[in-house]
């Protein structure tokens, strides 16, 4: 699971944010609420200007003087009325805003949008808008949260105003990566990302934008799997955010440091990492973090630890009852361990726990994901559409020339799609016709010559282990390695990766790859209990780890889609 955060608009919110989650709590144990008798002179600050109130406002938070954040916010929000100013009451407003308190928050930006609407304010009711989305999607409700960003988008574009355009943009991107719409979101972040680094002086003048880029755009590549990159860009980032002590950028930069390498397989600098720092995370970030060690612990064959991690999980989603998915993979694990001690009643916990995860997962993907293409996306694409007509209109005289290249790429697509659905059915047709699918139809023809410098005595022993560990199917563990085969076969990796080489003609990740789909090939066509499984678990059957490794290797191999496969069989079932 990947944690992506939340969007957030101008420097003064971004500091605000963060200290109110804190200091609602607080306010409420001193006592505060707007009625408080001020503990400031109100005549001391009739000749204040605005700039001077925001000031004091924001050095009471640092200072945490919550009475007179009340008197000063109160008072602020008093003069701007009064003066019938509405930018400075709009950003009065923001002082109330607590993030705990859902319901009164929204009530503020409604009454920011509501004085603003009719504003000439380049940033206005935009920040109205981005803020109610960042409070929705602090509430994970996805859905209501990309209503906003997409209202503010709107606002922004009408307003041609750089700055809130790109704000509104990442905040659909962090929906965007949610969701699953991982590809889309990189696009935006890397685009941003880069664009940043061309400022003038970004790290002094455009850290925080800097900083949150580095994050997101770092979590993008992992989901996009590339870790490598996520590497460069999260290590450059937490070197800057140490060196100008701002600590709490560098344990986030450096939970997503230690994620990138979880995927890399770089176990321990993983382990270092989450060990050092997990004490700074809580919520979502501490149980992703508890995921990761719980795998590690998994891998290193320690189940008890790794166990361990995944009560903790639990724990937590007891708490804050927000769902993601590798939930299901807690509880599936929790599950099984319970039924290997017949625990009944965990077993029955658990059991509903993974039910009721994998049933939320499922119907807020298809909520969010149709709203995406309905309110943003088809919008987008009807003003693009709009741009192109305008500029056909001035360039009249190149309208021949756009209407031949039209229908010559139209030929090229209509060409290109039906050799395409051609080769697929041919693809398709071969897997249905053929019974079984041997090992040798995956696997290249053998050498004829031994060119490696091993005995014929040893490569006989291990070909003859490896026929034995096709016979079992072996390769359905998910947590084999070359390593450990190496080791069950008495021999050492260096020899076991050479033999599969030479005489499988592939290396060992690809050979593990080729007998899980030929073996997923022939279940599926023989035993017809599988068409109900869904796609999770497949992969879980035939031993990948996720639904996008399963049907990345499986189009890598046949050329056909794994659904594209089902459905055919699906069809076959009910003639």
């Amino acid at each position: 699971m990947i944690k992506y955060y939340s969007i957030n608009f101008f420097i003064p919110l971004r500091l605000l944010k963060t200290l109110f989650s804190l200091l609602f709590l607080l306010f409420t144990l001193h006592g505060i609420s707007q009625n408080n008798v001020s503990s400031v002179n109100p005549d001391l600050l009739k000749s204040k200007s605005f700039e001077e109130l925001k000031n004091l406002c924001n050095q009471s938070l640092v200072n945490a003087d919550f009475e007179k954040l009340s008197s000063y916010r109160s008072h602020y929000l008093k003069r701007a009325k009064s003066l019938k100013n509405e930018i400075e009451t709009a950003r009065a407003y923001y002082y109330f805003i607590s993030w705990e308190n859902l319901e009164q928050d929204l009530l503020y930006c409604d009454s920011i949008i509501r004085i603003t609407k009719n504003s000439k304010h380049e940033a206005y009711p935009t920040n109205g808008y981005l803020l109610k989305a960042d409070l929705y999607y602090n509430n994970s409700e996805f859905d209501k949260a990309l209503d906003n960003y997409i209202i503010a988008n709107d606002w922004a574009n009408r307003k041609h105003y750089k700055p809130l355009q790109l704000e509104s943009l990442l905040g659909i991107a962090a929906i965007k990566n949610v969701w699953g719409l991982h590809q889309e979101a990189l696009d935006i972040y890397r685009a941003n990302y880069l664009e940043t680094l061309k400022l003038p002086d970004y790290l002094k003048n455009h850290y925080d934008d800097y900083i949150l880029l580095a994050n997101n755009l770092s979590l993008s590549y992992i989901r996009n799997d590339e870790p490598d990159s996520a590497l460069v860009v999260s290590a450059n980032a937490m070197n800057y955010a140490r060196s100008v002590g701002d600590m709490n950028s560098y344990f986030d930069l450096g939970k997503a440091h230690a994620t990138a390498n979880f995927y890399l397989k770089k176990y321990p600098n993983t382990l270092d990492s989450l060990l050092k720092f997990s004490n700074n995370y809580s919520d979502i970030e501490l149980a992703d973090s508890y995921y990761m060690l719980a795998k590690v612990y998994q891998y290193k064959n320690n189940h008890k630890q790794a166990i361990l991690y995944y009560k903790k999980i639990d724990s937590i989603h007891k708490i804050i009852n927000d769902p993601f998915p590798e939930l299901k993979v807690v509880y599936n694990e929790l599950y099984k361990y319970a039924s290997k001690w017949d625990d009944n009643d965990k077993q029955l916990y658990y059991l509903n726990q993974l039910i009721t995860v994998d049933s939320i997962l499922d119907l807020n993907y298809t909520k969010v994901n149709e709203k995406m293409r309905l309110d943003y996306d088809i919008p987008k694409f009807k003003e693009e559409k709009q741009n192109l007509a305008k500029k056909l209109k001035e360039q009249q005289q190149q309208l021949w020339l756009y209407i031949i290249l039209s229908i010559l790429f139209l030929t090229v697509i209509i060409t290109f799609y039906y050799s395409r659905q051609r080769k697929l059915k041919n693809r398709l047709h071969k897997l249905l016709q053929t019974e079984v699918i041997e090992t040798s139809e995956l696997i290249l023809e053998k050498p004829k010559t031994n060119s490696l410098e091993i005995s014929e005595d040893i490569i006989s022993d291990v070909l003859k282990e490896l026929t034995i560990f096709e016979k079992t199917k072996g390769y359905l563990s998910k947590d084999i390695t070359l390593y450990s085969l190496a080791k069950e076969f008495n021999t050492n990796s260096t020899y076991l990766s050479s033999i599969i080489n030479q005489e499988k003609q592939v290396n060992f990740a690809t050979y593990l790859k080729n007998l899980r789909i030929m073996n997923a090939i022939n279940e599926l066509k023989s035993n017809r209990e599988f068409l109900k499984y869904s796609m999770n678990g497949l992969a879980e059957e035939f031993g990948f780890f996720t639904a996008e490794s399963f049907s990345k290797s499986f189009r890598e191999k046949t050329g056909i889609k794994p659904s594209y496969f089902l459905d055919e069989l699906r069809r076959e079932k009910r003639k």
